[in-house]
């Protein structure tokens, strides 16, 4: 059983999300942070919406690819190999051609089709491996085993990436300081464990929640065991935050110590954040932002009179399965 603290990374890994915001700021959007008034109305809180699905790649994955990729050498010989069901791959092929460094990303087969054909159409060398993303993470870190002038770079499991996607809690905290409630996605916890450790560093106060597909609890189910667990998820809209986790991750005791609550949320929730955003704010959203949209409408009795914050982390979805979710919505 993992019982260390989370205390000495989350103070580090606060101690470098300013450096690391004007280290990238030049190369990332700063996304705005939209008023939901209808939202607010119905639900008697100030909620406010993070449209980090703005981001130039599509999502906050951005951050921590320019973050880390920034950093490293550039020499022709020097490759990364990184592994992504899709955001993280879109991210780190940007972060390539800034820095020009070469690169090959490791996707599972099952790919959400619109993040595969952005990455073909952007030039990515992809290699497709498994079905979940524990897969494309094993071979990944192997391939860089094997060969001393290869660097894996992990979604989630690196110090340098959590503090790039810290740089979206700073961005948060500037633009709304009386903050009160923050809900975030989480997958493999790299956007969490950031934001999570530079928010509550700032403001201990903040409750952070933290939201997951019913058919794929990984993170949640893993700190009700007390270390990662192997868990069989089922197909889920929120693909992005899917799957397994890497055994021994980073992110693991900061999402343990500093999530307050956790949202379970079912397809049909998901199906609702995705449709609401579109209807009522034109916003094309993937189902793991809907997700943490439905997360707080499913806890407006938490929030009342609240000052609230939601991370839309990422707008890349089939166009196919929007209009599926939009007509099922105008049948009822």
């Amino acid at each position: 059983m993992n019982t260390n603290s989370s205390s000495a990374i989350v103070a580090n890994i606060h101690s470098k999300v300013c450096e690391a915001y004007e280290r990238i700021s030049p190369n990332i959007h700063k996304t705005r942070l939209l008023p939901s008034s209808e939202f607010s109305d119905k639900f008697s809180c100030s909620l406010f919406l993070k449209m980090e699905h703005e981001q130039r790649t599509g999502s906050f994955k951005l951050r921590g690819a320019h973050n880390k990729l920034s950093q490293m050498k550039q020499d022709k010989n020097f490759t990364v190999v990184t592994a992504s069901s899709g955001n993280h791959g879109l991210a780190c092929l940007d972060a390539m051609a800034k820095y020009g460094i070469r690169g090959r990303i490791v996707v599972p087969s099952n790919i959400a089709k619109a993040k595969k054909d952005k990455l073909t159409k952007k030039g990515a060398d992809l290699i497709f491996h498994g079905t979940d993303c524990n897969e494309p993470e094993a071979l990944g870190r192997k391939m860089a085993t094997e060969n001393e002038d290869v660097e894996y770079v992990s979604p989630y499991n690196d110090v340098d990436i959590i503090v790039g996607q810290g740089t979206l809690g700073l961005e948060i905290l500037a633009d709304l300081p009386s903050l009160q409630y923050l809900f975030v996605s989480v997958g493999g916890g790299g956007l969490m464990a950031g934001v999570a450790a530079y928010v509550k560093t700032v403001n201990p106060d903040v409750v952070i929640v933290g939201c997951q597909p019913e058919n794929s609890p990984v993170m949640l189910e893993s700190i009700k065991a007390g270390d990662i667990v192997e868990y069989v998820s089922s197909p889920t809209l929120s693909e992005g935050t899917a799957g397994g986790i890497e055994p021994g991750t980073i992110t693991f005791p900061i999402c343990r110590d500093l999530v307050d609550h956790w949202q379970v949320l079912s397809e049909d929730d998901i199906k609702w954040g995705i449709e609401y955003m579109w209807r009522t704010h034109g916003a094309v959203v993937e189902g793991a932002a809907g997700m943490a949209l439905a997360a707080a409408r499913n806890m407006k009795d938490a929030i009342k009179g609240k000052s609230v914050c939601v991370v839309l982390c990422g707008g890349n979805i089939d166009s196919m399965t929007l209009k599926t979710i939009m007509a099922d919505f105008n049948k009822t």
